[in-house]
């Protein structure tokens, strides 16, 4: 009588597995990998209009516009630079205006492992002077897929969402 031992697998079998687990790996990481960019795109223009709704606000109530993120976060007391900064509008404060909170140097960090700055600047577009937001840390790709996302154009020669060099420059706020 012969009894043959079948504890475990032949190589065949191993093959074929093999071959089908690297077939799936094939087809479903570039699907990953771009499921992961979406996300990071979408969180780099939800903060952006974070930035923009707060920045909105804060000049609603303080009526003049922020130069920094801290504005937006900190509340102006005392002996605080903000309060001196603000002068007798400081009463007028009703913030937080962001809920984001702020990195090191009181910049924001946000996806694809950008920075949006923690000042702002001023830039003329289409003839009428905006608050920008620049943003670092962003290659010409991911610039792209956002710039999509806030301006709804393919050419990102036009629109709010701009990139000079290797900053982002976003014109979010008309200033009046």
């Amino acid at each position: 009588m012969n009894i043959r031992n079948t504890r475990g697998f032949t190589l065949p079998e191993v093959l074929v597995t093999l071959a089908i687990v690297a077939t799936l790996a094939a087809v479903l990481m570039p699907a990953l990998n771009n499921q992961l960019s979406k996300g990071d795109s979408g969180r780099v223009s939800s903060d952006l209009v974070a930035v923009q709704t707060a920045v909105g606000a804060f000049a609603s109530d303080v009526r003049r516009y922020p130069s920094t993120l801290l504005q937006l976060k900190s509340t102006p007391t005392g002996n605080d630079i903000l309060a001196a900064s603000f002068g007798s509008l400081a009463a007028k404060w009703r913030g937080p205006y962001l809920s984001k909170d702020l990195g090191t140097g009181n910049a924001m960090p946000t996806g694809y492992g950008a920075t949006i700055s923690a000042a702002f600047d001023s830039t003329t577009y289409n003839g009428i002077p905006y608050l920008t937001i620049h943003i670092t840390g962003l290659t010409t790709a991911e610039f792209e897929n956002i710039d999509q996302i806030l301006d709804e154009k393919a050419n990102s020669e036009a629109g709010q969402f701009q990139l000079s060099g290797t900053t982002a420059v976003f014109a979010a706020v008309p200033i009046q």
